[in-house]
């Protein structure tokens, strides 16, 4: 897998758009209620682990002025440094979720069952390492830039980085956990994997974001449920762009540790 990933870098791989929103659509049909579910119970999660840590860090405080309090403290340097790593660890930490968001295309694409499980499995997969280290390192990179527009009063271009950022990384995850990559190959490999497609890439990804806006018409509930649209179209690329072994290891997930 190894070599056919590198022969794809050396001489590049053919993409097409009707393709990838037709594949990109067949999982997602048989993917959206089950993410759905999963989106909401880590809503949950989330507020829950934010809550507790509010409370535990300014207590029961007046709400309008702890919210002052912090935007003051991020307009310092101290208070952006926290901020960068508070943000990566915590991009690390739910690294592993987004894994399993585009590991249940791949299921519904080979026509397996897919279970509220398969969106935390790779907390105790081999994988977890470079998982978390890769977005730890991307979720740095991405801090830096931003913090570094906010001192230059620009932070209008943020929303511009994180676009560039996430379409340089759009194969990091799915080399790690399909192409057997470690986070640093997996990183550098994903640059040079978009240089070849840039074009197809961020088009096909920004469809991919128009149809996950979509679901705000339908009474903004909705895009629970189309927000994974995202990843199916992140695998239907991978998968066009790179393919697959007759056997990953990555498909003997559930019958031994992975």
């Amino acid at each position: 897998m190894k070599n056919k990933i590198d022969s794809k870098i050396q001489n590049g791989y053919t993409l097409d758009t009707g393709s990838l929103i037709d594949e990109s659509i067949a999982t997602f049909k048989k993917t959206f209620l089950i993410s759905g579910v999963a989106m909401i119970l880590l809503g949950i999660i989330f507020a829950i682990i934010y809550g507790t840590l509010f409370i535990v860090i300014f207590g029961f405080s007046d709400l309008t002025s702890t919210m002052t309090q912090i935007q003051t403290s991020q307009s310092t340097a101290i208070g952006l440094i926290i901020t960068i790593i508070i943000t990566a660890i915590t991009t690390g930490f739910f690294a592993p979720v987004t894994a399993g968001f585009i590991h249940a295309n791949h299921l519904a694409k080979n026509n397996q069952e897919i279970g509220i499980n398969i969106f935390f499995e790779f907390y105790k997969s081999k994988f977890f390492k470079d998982i978390f280290m890769s977005y730890i390192i991307i979720g740095l990179t991405t801090g830096i830039l931003n913090s570094g527009l906010v001192l230059l009063n620009l932070e209008i271009l943020n929303y511009f980085v994180q676009a560039i950022v996430g379409l340089l990384s759009v194969f990091t995850l799915p080399l790690i956990i399909y192409g057997n990559q470690n986070f640093e190959n997996a990183i550098t490999k994903s640059v040079q994997l978009f240089f070849k497609q840039p074009i197809l890439i961020f088009v096909a990804l920004l469809l991919a974001v128009i149809g996950m806006i979509l679901g705000i018409f339908a009474l903004c509930i909705g895009i629970i449920f189309t927000l994974p649209y995202y990843y199916s179209m992140v695998y239907a690329i991978y998968n066009q762009a790179i393919g697959f072994e007759e056997k990953s290891v990555i498909d003997e997930i559930g019958q031994e540790e992975i």
